[in-house]
C-alpha cells in the first residue's frame, strides 16, 4: 500500500526538547501546512485540526484496536506467556468496538456510577488535606511527587480495593506500561520486554485479588465489577482484569497530569490565578480550561474501517490514525485566542476526554479530583510559587505532564 510523501516531518518522531516543552506552535504549523500528515516512519496519519479530530472520534467507521508492534511478534516467539498477556490487555472496553464495546461499557458503568463518585467527594478532600499536612511545615515540595501523583493514585486504589502497601508497585507498573503509548515504532526490544513483563506482573497480581472478590464481595469497585450483570452477561476473568488495569492506569496517570498541568498553568498566569482565588465559583470552568489548554492526553489512536478522504488526503482502510488532541484543543477555528489561558472560557468543547461512544468513562471523577485538588492547594498554600523556570515534561508524549514541579509556599 503506497502513501504520499511529505516535506513536513512528523514532530512525534523527530521530536526536540523544544517541542516537548511546548508542542503547540508546531501543531499550529501542521494545521496550516499538513493537517493530515502521513508519517512514513511511524506508519500512521497524524490529524491535527479540531473538526477532523472531532469527526473521526464520532465516526464508527474508525475503529479501536490493540496496537500491533513488530517487537511483540518477535518476543512472542521466545516468551511463552506473551499470547495470554496480550489477550488480557486487549480485553478492555478501550480496545473494543460495538457490540463488544457496548456490552463491556454497560457492565462497567453499572459499577462506576455518578453516585459512587459523588460519595467520594468528602473523602477526596480528606486525602488532599492529609497530603498537604505532610509537607506543610517543610515550606517546599515536589508538587508532582508529593501531591499530584499520590492523590489520584490513592483514590483509584481505594475505589478498586488495592491494599495501601501495594501502591508503589502500581506506580512502577503503570509507568512502565504507559511507555508503550509512545508513537515511535523503533522502541527497543529490551524496552518492549520490560513493558510485557510489567503487564505480566500486574495481571499475576490481580488474578488472585479478583478470585478473592468472587468468593468474598467487599464494598469496592472490583467487587462491583464481579457483580455487574446485564441480560445474563457478566465480565469474563480476562475482561475483569483488563478493565481493572484500564481503570487503575487511566484513573491516576491522566488525573495526575491534569492537576500538575492545571497548577503549572495558574502559576505561570498569575492574573488567572487571582481571578480564581477571588471567585471560587469559576472552579468548574477553570478545570475544563486546564484540560483544553494543556491536555493530559495528547494522542488518541484509531484504525480506518474504510477508504475515506480527509483534509485532501485519502486514508486507506486499515491505516492507523493518530488524532492530536492537543492540537485540536488549540485550533483557532474552534477556540478564540486558543493559546491564552482563560478560566472564564464558555462553550469549551475540548476533546481531552475523547468524543462519541469512547468518551472517557472516568471524566466526572477526573474533573472532581482536579477541582478538589487545585482548590485545596490554593486555599491551603496562598503563597505557592514555582522554584524553577524550566519544567521537564515526562514521556511518553501521549500522556503530557511535568516530570517534577519544585514549589515553595
Amino acid at each position: 500500500m503506497s502513501h504520499p510523501s511529505s516535506v513536513v516531518s512528523d514532530p512525534l518522531i523527530d521530536s526536540t526538547p523544544e517541542f516537548f516543552a511546548n508542542p503547540y506552535p508546531t501543531f499550529a504549523r501542521l494545521r496550516e501546512e499538513a493537517p493530515v500528515l502521513w508519517s512514513k516512519v511511524g506508519e500512521y496519519w497524524l490529524v491535527t485540526r479540531y473538526a477532523d479530530v472531532h469527526d473521526i472520534l464520532g465516526d464508527l467507521a474508525f475503529s479501536k484496536g490493540a496496537r500491533r508492534w513488530k517487537q511483540i511478534d518477535m518476543l512472542s516467539k521466545i516468551v511463552p506467556q506473551m499470547k495470554e498477556t496480550m489477550q488480557y490487555r486487549g480485553a478492555n472496553m478501550l480496545n473494543q468496538n460495538p457490540p463488544d464495546h457496548t456490552r463491556l461499557r454497560s457492565l462497567v458503568n453499572k459499577a462506576f456510577t455518578p453516585t459512587l463518585i459523588n460519595q467520594m467527594r468528602g473523602h477526596i478532600e480528606e486525602i488532599a488535606n492529609e497530603l498537604l499536612d505532610a509537607v506543610q511545615n517543610k515550606g517546599k515540595m515536589d508538587l508532582m511527587e508529593d501531591f499530584c501523583f499520590p492523590l489520584p493514585a490513592i483514590v483509584i486504589s481505594e475505589m478498586l480495593g488495592i491494599p495501601p502497601k501495594d501502591r508503589d508497585k502500581f506506580k512502577s507498573w503503570s509507568h512502565t506500561i504507559t511507555a508503550a503509548l509512545d508513537p515511535n515504532p523503533n522502541i527497543k526490544l529490551l524496552d518492549m520486554a520490560k513493558i510485557i513483563r510489567a503487564n505480566q506482573e500486574l495481571i499475576a497480581y490481580l488474578k488472585p485479588l479478583v478470585a478473592d472478590r468472587r468468593k468474598d464481595r467487599k464494598s469496592d469497585l472490583i467487587s462491583a465489577l464481579v457483580a455487574a450483570e446485564e441480560d445474563g452477561n457478566k465480565l469474563s476473568e480476562a475482561e475483569l482484569i483488563s478493565n481493572t488495569v484500564l481503570l487503575l492506569i487511566a484513573g491516576h496517570e491522566t488525573t495526575t497530569n491534569l492537576i500538575g498541568n492545571g497548577t503549572l498553568a495558574l502559576l505561570r498566569n498569575p492574573e488567572q490565578r487571582a481571578a480564581l482565588e477571588a471567585n471560587p465559583d469559576l472552579l468548574h470552568s477553570a478545570v475544563s480550561e486546564f484540560l483544553r489548554y494543556d491536555s493530559p492526553v495528547q494522542l488518541i489512536r484509531r484504525i480506518a474501517g474504510q477508504d475515506i478522504e480527509i483534509g485532501g488526503q485519502t486514508i486507506k482502510e486499515g491505516d492507523s490514525v493518530l488524532l492530536s488532541v492537543g492540537s485540536a484543543n488549540h485550533d483557532p477555528a474552534q477556540f478564540s485566542d486558543p493559546d491564552k489561558l482563560d478560566i472564564k472560557r464558555t462553550n469549551n468543547k475540548h476533546v481531552s476526554f475523547g468524543y462519541g461512544i469512547h468518551h472517557c468513562l472516568g471524566s466526572a471523577l477526573a474533573e472532581t479530583e482536579g477541582q478538589i485538588a487545585i482548590s485545596t492547594l490554593l486555599r491551603r498554600m496562598p503563597k505557592l510559587k514555582l522554584e524553577t523556570k524550566e519544567v521537564e515534561i515526562k514521556r511518553p508524549f501521549s500522556l503530557r505532564g511535568p516530570k517534577s514541579l519544585a514549589v515553595s509556599f
